[in-house]
């Protein structure tokens, strides 16, 4: 059944699976493009070589279109809506919530270059795309590397299906004695991954909770005589789309961890945001900081969202230069 169904139904089904995946929803299409390298092999046989590679070029083609579907969506909404996309995209993955890190970190090293090799990194290319968008990389630049990108690991999943179709053919003929029950078990692994997943960024919930203050609490703590001293512990690339900070507020650098904090007092009080759901980030870096004594130090609910939306004043953010080396090799028409 399952050989039947993708020799007849195999492009819609690739063009459907990768749109999905680059969409965001945890469907691999890595393992539809091996099977379908795979029938499309054993379908056209050795005798048809030229007409088989035909049709596996055909179905990289699919693949590499359809991925650009979605990654020119995810780029649109991340120039138009910054880092209010990408605060969605993790609010919806399966990950931690301080997902964007990577692909920041990424970018910094590589630029746009980086989505070349994205898609061979589970997690990192929906998030990479809106990055690209949010960062103010040009259209041309994007469709370039991003469709090198997809084109090559379109090609590199059809292509290892081809060769190794005879030996994955005795297992093709039990998936196919199965019939539904393949898809059962596909479906049951899909929901067991999920499961995992989920279960894993409860328990780093869980394990951050913590009292928190509101933007309204903060402000009133503002204007006692002994305010708390303020942290911005978004990562740089967060703060480079959105160029402001809390008034006063210290700018945490990930890098350097809490050693930075080694001149303030143990026992005054701290307030640290971010701008990811949950306070994640925060969270994190208030659970390091407590590790070194700094008994008083509390997430600020809702981040920098929750005092922009507030009403409360913002101050202008500037880049120090190793944050603008690092925005200049991704775009350097980004930073004057």
């Amino acid at each position: 059944m399952l050989r039947e169904l993708i020799a007849e139904y195999g492009l819609p089904l690739v063009f459907l699976n990768v749109l999905l995946e680059s969409l965001g929803l945890p469907v691999p299409a890595m393992p539809t493009l091996l099977l379908t390298g795979v029938i499309t092999s054993l379908v056209g046989g050795y005798e048809n070589v030229w007409s088989t590679r035909l049709s596996l070029l055909n179905v990289a083609l699919v693949a590499t279109s359809s991925a650009l579907v979605g990654d020119l969506l995810w780029f649109w909404l991340g120039r138009r809506y910054g880092s209010r996309v990408l605060g969605f995209l993790c609010s919806m993955s399966i990950s931690r919530d301080s997902c964007v890190s990577k692909s920041g970190e990424l970018f910094q090293k590589f630029g746009v270059r980086v989505l070349v090799v994205t898609k061979f990194i589970p997690g990192l290319s929906t998030l990479a795309v809106p990055v690209a968008g949010a960062m103010g990389v040009s259209l041309i630049d994007f469709l370039l590397y991003d469709a090198v990108g997809a084109a090559l690991w379109a090609t590199v999943g059809v292509a290892l299906g081809a060769m190794f179709a005879d030996t994955v053919e005795p297992i093709l003929n039990i998936l196919d004695w199965l019939g539904f029950g393949t898809a059962i078990i596909a479906a049951i692994s899909l929901a067991v991954y999920i499961g995992i997943r989920w279960r894993h960024r409860a328990s780093l919930l869980r394990r951050l909770r913590m009292p928190r203050v509101d933007a309204v609490q903060l402000d009133a703590l503002l204007t006692e005589e002994s305010p708390p001293c303020i942290i911005d512990a978004r990562r740089e690339l967060r703060r480079e789309i959105d160029r402001v900070r809390i008034p006063g507020a210290i700018v945490f650098d990930h890098r350097a961890s809490v050693t930075q904090l080694d001149g303030f007092d143990r026992n005054g009080r701290f307030v640290v945001y971010c701008d990811c759901p949950n306070e994640v980030s925060a969270a994190l870096v208030a659970e390091q900081m407590k590790t070194k004594g700094y008994s008083r130090v509390f997430p600020l609910a809702g981040g920098l969202e929750a005092w922009r939306a507030a009403g409360f004043a913002l101050e202008p953010l500037l880049l120090d230069e190793a944050t603008r080396e690092a925005v200049d090799k991704i775009h350097p028409r980004s930073v004057s």
